[in-house]
């Protein structure tokens, strides 16, 4: 519902003047025991910005329907600013996203006087900022324009700006829904951290570690780095390296000459497998539970903990667990777990987990010698505790103190991989400097909400030790309505499909922009097959590679590999009951409390999914649409 500051009082409801009088000497200008005089609510409304001739205009909107279909009747940022109060912005903070008013920490941008002194003069205000692109320099502009506009992709909106170019006394947490500008707020933060080192001689040789989750999402921000600031990335000595988080834990061991070897993938993750097998012929399993239940109990208890003796086992919560277990249960499960750490260590190999342990020890036993002066973290909900723990261990508290030492972005209702950690638990806090973005710049209002009510009923962290939700998370701008179609084959929806992306080719879409995602790595060699025997051209996107898009051709690609990227288009096919979830994640299942675990990883990667795309969404089936699917 629409707050009270936004709806429209009219004669008949207005309360007394002495009503009124009491509601202005108390400073309520938003809903309370008795609704507010209109004079004090036009007030309210010409102090945050609004036009004084646009008021009659304010007064016939009475719902977010009406103030959505009348954006063409006001001024760009008056709209914004209903919008804002809509969303539940308090007065300050429609203030600051209006660029009417700073923050209580002053900014501190670094900023070359020549051509941004002369743009600030005419169009350089932070509402200009909101509708035109202000180069910072020359050599920006010309990179811009060289780049074919890529820039685009790491513009920041007022409210963003304000997160990034500024200095915090402690690590930072940035949260909000899919296409708030969380990793555009990453890149740009990364950015001014670089250009602080660049200004100052004595720190010389420090930089800025970037990194995230996967190392497709590297190569992504890598690529969008090198068109905001090019100068920090030069090599032998960049000021911003970006690599993600496992591949820096690989090269930093193998320089301490760790004689382990880390169990990725391949080979040696299935002589991990061979290893579980030979400790379950030796010891059994403990009655009533499962391989499945022990081998996931190590991953997301022992492992993900950083358990290391039975007494810390007896004592830790397993909450989210499902399966109680005893204390003779949990004895018998030591036993096996030991037993498999033995057989590890012999064969010469560790697990991710164990890598991130043994790095924290080595930089907690050595004096500080890594280059680093901050951390930079995106899509963090997909991190978990050891993790956190290195990137603490990476950059310490300081003598001098915490300033600018931990910038961390996320959104849990985004997790796709399944791991959690309380960042307080690891050493990073965050308590008073987190910030949420809440406008949705990248999806429009249509796809967003469909997006949204596939995860209802879900309940997320806040990556720290609360809950967080999306409410008043917003887009601002509209667009058609998702299309959601069934067929009764297989055939059929594929051809639909074939049909649907020449329609868009046929009204000015590009293939390049538009994306193809599916559950699986099978159903994208299936729908690449059927495109080319289409004859239309295709760029499968592939994991450690970043999706150049002056190659043309429609992307086609995983769910997992799309995070981080956007399309104009999207369509997600195959998501029948038979297909999605695929039986292979429900089968992994141990109890009923791991399978709506999976479910709900499975309900955030179709959300994901869904809210890559701009302005068009094709979500189809064939046969019986899932469950997970919202089908009015």
């Amino acid at each position: 519902s629409i707050p009270q500051a936004l709806k429209c009082p009219t004669k008949q409801s207005m309360p007394s003047n002495s009503a009124a009088t009491n509601s202005t000497e108390s400073g309520i200008t938003r809903s309370g025991p008795t609704q507010p005089h209109e004079a004090v609510i036009v007030q309210q409304r010409l102090s945050l910005g609004l036009l004084r001739e646009e008021l009659p205009n304010v007064r016939q909107i009475h719902d977010l329907s009406q103030l959505e279909a009348a954006e063409e009747n006001f001024d760009p940022t008056s709209f914004d600013i209903l919008i804002a109060l809509e969303a539940g912005y308090s007065d300050s903070e429609i203030l600051e996203l209006i660029g009417a008013a700073k923050s209580e920490d002053a900014e501190k941008e670094v900023r070359p006087a020549t051509l941004a002194a002369s743009f600030s003069k005419v169009v350089g205000s932070d509402e200009s900022r909101r509708r035109i692109f202000i180069p910072e320099s020359e050599d920006e502009l010309r990179r811009f324009l060289e780049g074919d506009l890529e820039g685009w992709r790491v513009f920041l909106h007022p409210d963003q700006r304000r997160i990034a170019y500024r200095d915090y006394n402690g690590p930072v947490l940035v949260r909000g829904g899919a296409g708030t500008g969380k990793t555009v707020v990453a890149m740009h933060r990364a950015k001014y951290l670089a250009d602080r080192l660049a200004a100052d001689p004595a720190r010389a040789g420090e930089r800025v570690l970037f990194t995230t989750f996967t190392t497709n999402l590297a190569y992504d921000i890598e690529t969008n780095l090198r068109t905001l600031c090019p100068e920090h990335l030069g090599r032998p000595t960049p000021r911003i390296e970006v690599i993600n988080l496992d591949r820096w834990v690989s090269q930093f061991l193998k320089r301490k000459k760790f004689g382990r070897n880390i169990a990725y993938f391949g080979d040696e993750r299935e002589r991990l497998d061979q290893l579980w097998r030979e400790v379950f012929e030796d010891r059994g399993i403990p009655e009533g539970l499962t391989e499945e239940f022990v081998r996931a109990e190590w991953s997301q208890v022992i492992q993900a903990r950083g358990l290391m003796t039975e007494k810390s086992y007896f004592k830790v919560s397993r909450a989210g667990r499902g399966t109680p277990l005893d204390r003779t249960k949990r004895a018998a499960l030591w036993a096996i777990f030991s037993e498999y750490r033995a057989r590890m260590i012999d064969a010469g190999l560790a697990e991710p987990d164990d890598a991130y342990r043994e790095a924290v020890e080595i930089l907690s036993s050595e004096a500080p010698n890594l280059p680093y002066n901050a951390v930079v973290v995106d899509e963090a909900q997909d991190m978990g505790e050891q993790a956190f723990r290195l990137i603490r261990a990476i950059v310490p508290v300081r003598p001098e103190g915490d300033q600018n030492s931990i910038f961390v972005v996320g959104d849990a209702h985004q997790r796709i991989y399944g791991r959690k950690a309380s960042l307080t638990a690891c050493g990073i806090n965050v308590r008073g400097r987190s910030r949420r973005l809440r406008l949705n710049y990248r999806t429009s209002e249509e796809i967003r909400n469909w997006a949204v009510s596939i995860l209802e009923g879900v309940q997320v962290d806040d990556l720290d030790e609360g809950l967080d939700s999306l409410s008043g998370y917003k887009s601002v701008f509209r667009g058609p309505a998702p299309t959601l179609v069934g067929y009764s084959s297989e055939d059929e929806e594929v051809a639909g499909l074939i049909d649907w992306l020449r329609d868009l080719e046929h009204t000015g879409t590009q293939l390049a922009d538009i994306g193809v995602l599916v559950a699986t790595r099978f159903l994208s060699d299936k729908i690449a097959t059927r495109m080319a025997g289409a004859g239309i051209a295709t760029v499968r996107l592939q994991p450690s590679q970043p999706d150049d898009r002056s190659i043309p051709g429609l992307r086609i690609s995983t769910m997992h590999r799309a995070k981080g990227l956007e399309f104009q288009a999207i369509a997600i096919p195959f998501l029948s009951h038979a297909s999605f979830p695929p039986a292979a994640a429900l089968r992994a299942a141990v109890d009923d409390v791991d399978r709506r675990n999976i479910l709900q990883q499975e309900r955030s990667l179709l959300h994901v999914a869904a809210t890559r795309a701009k302005r068009f969404l094709r979500v189809s089936w064939s046969s019986e649409p899932s469950k997970l699917l919202m089908i009015s």
